[in-house]
């Protein structure tokens, strides 16, 4: 049975989800719009003009996970490579994601945890997911926020398609390979958020790191991305902080090893104080005896059927004492002799004693 988990603080209070609001098409008209920009951060699905397509570059994440709440803190520091002059991303999440701004020192935070070693480099990318025609199947529209140099949109339907036609209406532009993309994450009753820069300053080099917190039955980090994507011959490296307070394992689909840890590390509570401060969360959310499991994927992005799915390793039972080997068993026929010779020596004695 797993351990009773304690937090830092008074307990936390979760945040029920808002009713859902239906904003017709034309009534979000110009809510996202497209912007000059050759290099972005995030990588779920990114999309520009056919002619430019939107691929990614190195990534590094930070997934605090909480068990006892079931909620997942996803924090991401990522590059888009294209030459197109516009372009956005999609992030999917299972839960309707609680944004905000979090600061990249919390990737150095854990990075200088490794043992021997101090921040052990490794890309700050990654990608959500871009696109860019109106469309008749709903699309509800669940909230818009600044962040982080972003405007973002939540955006949640059943049709693919539907979303495809909204992205497209708002100044996307969308492929087929992108509307493949959102067919998982739709027909799985996910939320879909679509950021576009709003930082013209900060968009030639970096936007801001983006905190998205939310509920989940099992954490995860966006894998699957659409073909058009994935770079031919420059791959990038992928870099997953896993802060927890078990010891857990990931795999593709939740069935399939992606990669094993290559350090751990407990975190000191000076240290998780400072995350929790980085990463714009109170000291609470990050549960007691917390550690870090860094795993590393230096073939990002590539093909995969699905995304990464984190569960905490069963235990391994102690094997079972060794058996003392049994004794042989007494062989009665050796003793036949010995009887023998003490019943012929009884019969001795009596003739003498007879004599």
């Amino acid at each position: 049975m797993r351990k009773t988990q304690t937090h830092r603080g008074t307990p936390r209070l979760s945040r029920q989800p808002s009713p859902v609001k239906f904003i017709g098409t034309k009534a979000c008209a110009g809510a996202l719009i497209a912007v000059s920009s050759t290099y972005s951060a995030w990588a779920c699905s990114g999309v520009g003009p056919p002619a430019a397509p939107v691929v990614f570059g190195d990534q590094t994440n930070i997934i605090i996970w909480d068990e006892e709440s079931h909620m997942e803190h996803f924090i991401r520091n990522a590059n888009f490579r294209s030459t197109a002059d516009n372009f956005g991303f999609i992030a999917p999440t299972p839960g309707r994601p609680d944004l905000s701004e979090a600061s990249n020192q919390a990737f150095y935070t854990l990075a200088n945890l490794q043992p021997g070693l101090g921040f052990g480099g490794g890309g700050m990318g990654g990608g959500m997911g871009g696109a860019g025609g109106a469309g008749e199947a709903p699309v509800y529209v669940i909230q818009q926020a600044d962040v982080a140099g972003y405007h973002a949109t939540t955006l949640w339907s059943k049709d693919a398609h539907a979303i495809n036609d909204w992205m497209n209406s708002h100044g996307y532009v969308s492929t087929p390979e992108v509307e493949k993309w959102a067919e998982r994450y739709t027909g799985r009753g996910w939320y879909l958020t679509a950021f576009r820069v709003t930082d013209k300053a900060r968009a030639a080099a970096s936007t801001g790191t983006v905190r998205m917190s939310f509920k989940t039955e099992k954490p995860f980090n966006p894998f699957y991305v659409p073909s058009n994507n994935i770079p031919v011959d420059n791959p990038g490296t992928l870099r997953i902080y896993f802060v927890s307070d078990g010891d857990y394992e990931a795999k593709i689909g939740g069935t399939d090893t992606w990669e094993t840890p290559q350090w751990t590390a407990i975190i000191p509570d000076p240290a998780a104080a400072r995350l929790a401060k980085e990463v714009e969360l109170p000291l609470d959310a990050i549960p007691d005896n917390v550690k870090v499991e860094t795993f590393v994927d230096p073939n990002f992005p590539r093909p995969a059927p699905d995304d990464i799915y984190f569960s905490e390793k069963k235990p391994v039972p102690p094997p079972e004492p060794a058996k003392p080997a049994p004794k042989p068993p007494i062989q009665p026929v050796a003793m036949i002799p010995l009887f023998a010779g003490l019943g012929l020596v009884a019969v001795v004695r009596r003739r003498r004693d007879s004599a």
